[in-house]
């Protein structure tokens, strides 16, 4: 199925390059080296992806098994039967979704909700009643919240979905997943300003989880403290998977981005990464004031990476930091280091009623039909109060480019 191929296709560890097709719309294509300044065409508002039993905040996709998805959401909650979450809080999940089989999205009628949506699209997954990235004793794993008896708590929230490293011949996926070891108190201040970051490994076997139905990749504990605290944490702010190497970003809490990476077969190996500074790689690994480091990517919030074949670009699209303003920004490199171009306002949506209204915007290559198609989907998390509790919805929007 071409989801598949598409959604893997960043992230094959040998060299890999989508066919193209017969005839490709010469205005995409970079050349000579020029920076892409996409042009939105038209905007499309689905309805979410979501799982009618739950209540999910912040999820990210990647291309998975036989046609499938898999997301990865943060804080998660069971629905009870009035339609609102109840306690208690998993600060991780994971579901799927599926395609038709002409490749698209199976929508479906909205029984019954609150935001008017038409249509909406159905994960399922069986997590058992605990996170997704398991939470380690010392990340107070006494609930599956990470909350503290001093009312702190560990949010390990992921800020990307799996990176799919390897696929094996007999359709088992090796994925990681960085997540910091965020400790927050009540009003979400950070006690650890640039926390360590745990590496997570996420293992698919088609003989044990199956190739549809529920049950959901192992995951399993690398390292606690791959990145130490006081260090960059790269691959949690994003990542690339491209002819066989990990191109892996991290942003300090100064907001500056660094850029280090790995062949596909090493990541569980920092004696094989290398780093971005001054203009070229190195082994030795930068401090967090190293001069020379930052990668000008992004706008500097949280957003997606991905690699498009009609443009020949690098791409990141995501929202501005420090605001929760709801628009999406785009940025476009020839190469992963850059030179990357001045952000470019895309897109505006509804935020929710919350003053934390519209954030996590995210793109899911994962969902074009083809890898040369001019478009993307992207969604972001919609925060609405009902009867004073929180209601969070991920809302589907395709773009297409001129």
């Amino acid at each position: 199925m071409l989801q598949w191929l598409f959604a893997l296709s960043t992230a094959l560890p040998s060299s890999f390059s989508a066919p193209a097709p017969a005839t490709v719309p010469a205005l995409t294509l970079r050349e000579n080296g020029d920076a892409v300044i996409p042009k939105v065409k038209n905007t499309t508002l689905y309805g979410p992806v979501t799982d009618p039993s739950l209540v999910r905040d912040s999820c990210g996709s990647v291309g998975w098994n036989a046609g499938r998805v898999l997301w990865v959401c943060r804080d998660t909650q069971n629905l009870g039967t009035d339609g609102l979450p109840t306690f208690p809080v998993y600060t991780s999940s994971a579901s799927y979704t599926d395609f038709n089989s002409d490749g698209s999205i199976p929508w479906q009628s909205v029984p019954t909700n609150p935001f008017n949506y038409m249509s909406e699209w159905i994960m399922y997954g069986n997590n058992q009643n605990r996170s997704f990235y398991p939470i380690q004793y010392d990340e107070c794993n006494s609930n599956q919240a990470g909350q503290c008896g001093d009312m702190s708590r560990y949010a390990l929230w992921p800020d990307y979905p799996p990176m799919v490293s390897v696929i094996n011949a007999d359709g088992s996926i090796l994925a990681y997943t960085w997540i910091k070891k965020s400790h927050i108190t009540p009003d979400l201040s950070s006690l650890v300003a640039d926390p360590a970051a745990t590496l997570y490994r996420v293992w698919y076997q088609p003989e044990v989880e199956g190739t549809s139905g529920p049950t959901l990749p192992e995951v399993e504990v690398v390292q606690e403290q791959f990145w130490p605290q006081n260090s960059f944490a790269y691959g949690d702010y994003g990542n690339i998977v491209r002819n066989g190497t990990a191109y892996l970003y991290a942003q300090s809490s100064n907001g500056t981005i660094s850029l280090a990476k790995v062949g596909v077969n090493d990541v569980e190996d920092r004696s094989k990464y290398q780093y971005w500074v001054n203009n070229s790689w190195t082994s030795t690994v930068p401090a967090l004031n190293t001069s020379g480091i930052q990668v000008n990517a992004t706008y500097g919030g949280q957003g997606t990476f991905y690699y498009s074949y009609p443009w020949q670009s690098y791409v990141w699209i995501g929202q501005q930091g420090h605001t929760v303003d709801p628009d999406f920004w785009i940025t476009t490199a020839p190469e992963p280091y850059g030179p990357w171009t001045t952000p470019t306002h895309i897109l505006s949506v509804q935020a929710g009623n919350y003053s934390l209204g519209a954030y996590s915007m995210q793109a899911h290559p994962a969902l074009v039909s083809s890898p040369w198609t001019n478009e993307i989907y992207v969604s972001y998390t919609k925060n609405d109060i009902v009867q004073n509790k929180n209601l969070y919805t991920q809302p589907l929007i395709k773009i297409e480019w001129e």
